[in-house]
């Protein structure tokens, strides 16, 4: 019985090359890794694309509370993606568009999505340097979670109502943190007015320079030149 030991060579060599291919595709780890940039392309285009299904449905339900929610919902993350990828504009947008259609849902379920609204709106009003209105948009969004934290009656809602509770003081502090930063901000304002008139007093020197001139130039009269004057005088009576 022959073996053939030529064919069992060929087929181990072609082996070890697709092993070692792989081993390039795979073992590389100074290539860059964009997976995250491609998912939040496509969660774009997915949300992008329930927007459009969602909002054709409104067209024949316009007061539907579900898919009003469900559009505000996919406004929030579409905030959320143009975050990630530093577009605060974009953001800003999608967030008060939710916050529009969240205001048009019926009290009991509009004040929790729109507590997570503001508290976003805050966050996104903090990174644009919008001081004053992340200051209100965490005053709302404290507001939002009060009011649903009395819509809930009853012994049964006490884990709910807990739950709502845990969550004032992050915002609260994330509150703290806005006004700290209006103060340090006006305290620059402050400083750069108290640099601009050190430089204006600075060039307010000029005119006074030239006074000194005239002054020179005006020097007084000494004795002698004195004595000349009146010999003048003297001759010409």
């Amino acid at each position: 019985m022959f073996i053939d030991t030529e064919n069992d060579e060929n087929e181990n060599a072609e082996e070890e090359e697709e092993e070692e291919e792989e081993e390039g595709e795979n073992g590389d780890d100074s290539i860059p890794d964009d997976e995250n940039v491609n998912d939040l392309e496509r969660a774009f285009e997915v949300l992008e694309c329930a927007h459009m299904i969602y909002s054709k449905m409104s067209e024949t339900n316009p007061q539907d509370a579900f898919i009003i929610t469900r559009i505000a919902d996919i406004h929030v993350m579409l905030a959320d993606i143009c975050n990630e990828n530093g577009d605060h504009e974009n953001a800003l947008s999608h967030v008060l568009k939710a916050i529009e259609l969240q205001e048009t849902i019926n009290e009991q379920q509009r004040y929790r999505l729109l507590a997570e609204s503001y508290y976003k709106l805050g966050l996104i009003y903090e990174l644009i340097n919008k001081f004053p209105e992340a200051v209100e948009s965490f005053h709302k969004a404290i507001d939002a979670i009060n009011q649903s934290i009395k819509q809930l009656d009853g012994e049964e809602k006490e884990i709910e109502r807990e739950e709502l509770k845990s969550l004032l003081p992050s915002i609260q502090l994330k509150l703290n943190d806005v006004k700290s930063s209006i103060a340090e901000q006006h305290l620059i304002v402050q400083a750069r007015k108290i640099l601009s008139g050190t430089i204006d007093n600075k060039t307010t020197e000029g005119p006074a320079k030239d006074i000194t001139l005239n002054i020179r130039h005006k020097r007084p009269i000494t004795e002698t030149e004195n004595d000349d004057e009146i010999n003048k005088k003297n001759k010409i009576e």
